[in-house]
């Protein structure tokens, strides 16, 4: 049996750039690992594929990304046998924060290091994108610029040292519905450049990459969610830099020690449920990387 980590994502800034004809969007985006993370137990050379995911609720297992990434792996590359896997969810699903798609990387490393499997970085690519957007940056992970519909990567200097504050309402919010609402909106939305945030990360300036968090689907999101609104106006009144990840509902904030100190003493959940985090380098651990590492 083999063990991995697969790390959330928030989302530093993104831009709908338009929508394609197959209905997929084109975006800039700047992603961040952060050390909040879904535990797989992978066992190969099973009779039968089998998924566990305890109490969580992912819908039909061949939908999941744990199986469609097994299944294209082991008739690409004529894989033996089947596998189990045993995932124990931590990241909130539906939550905007890649925690499918880091479950389907994953699986390409678990893979990958089994089978002694040397892919170069574009098939990589190849077999992530056929999974899902944010599966490429979920197997790389650490800072990145994002483009295309998110398969298209390029590595950015890492993120200062933080602790950031996850927030999350405990609600499901559709990604396909968020981007639906955004297009009906997309000609009153403003194009912010992702240039202030590419040179704030060159120069490690922290002023300047909280200066320059954007996400443009908020504008659909919140109208849509109004509790949503409600927990970036909340983050606002205590001043704290903060933004939505993704399509949605989590909300991060930059959160300063002491403040963070006393959000965990106080707060009786009623900015709902919260996770303390901190940036990551890389997006999926094996055991023994993430029994190194140091939080």
């Amino acid at each position: 049996m083999s063990v991995y980590y697969s790390a959330a994502k928030i989302n530093l800034f993104l831009r709908v750039d338009g929508r394609r004809d197959d209905g997929y969007h084109e975006l800039t985006s700047v992603m961040q690992s952060v050390s909040l993370f879904d535990r797989m137990d992978i066992s190969f050379y099973r009779k039968s594929c089998d998924l566990d995911t305890g109490e969580a609720d992912l819908g039909p297992a061949e939908k999941n990304t744990v199986t469609r990434m097994w299944r294209l792996l082991k008739e690409r590359f004529d894989l033996p046998g089947e596998i189990h896997v045993q995932l124990e969810k931590h990241i909130p699903v539906g939550a905007g924060l890649a925690g499918g798609s880091g479950n389907g990387a994953a699986v390409l490393r678990a893979v990958c290091d089994e089978f002694d499997l040397e892919l170069g970085e574009e098939e990589i690519k190849r077999i992530c994108a056929a999974v899902g957007a944010d599966v490429a940056f979920c197997y790389y992970g650490g800072t990145m610029l994002a483009t295309g519909i998110g398969e298209e990567l390029k590595r950015l200097p890492d993120l200062f040292p933080c602790e950031l504050l996850l927030l999350n309402g405990g609600f499901h919010v559709s990604t396909p519905e968020i981007f639906s609402l955004y297009d009906e909106i997309a000609s009153e939305v403003e194009s912010v450049s992702a240039e202030p945030m590419l040179r704030a990360l060159a120069h490690g300036s922290e002023e300047g990459v909280l200066s320059a968090l954007f996400n443009g689907l908020e504008r659909a999101a919140f109208p849509r969610y109004p509790s949503l609104r409600a927990l970036s106006a909340a983050l606002g009144e205590m001043d704290l830099p903060h933004l939505m990840s993704g399509s949605g509902p989590t909300v991060f904030a930059f959160t300063p020690p002491a403040t963070a100190r006393k959000l965990r003493e106080e707060d009786p959940g009623t900015l709902g449920k919260m996770f303390f985090v901190h940036p990551l380098d890389q997006g999926i651990l094996s055991e023994a990387e993430f029994n190194n590492m140091i939080f």
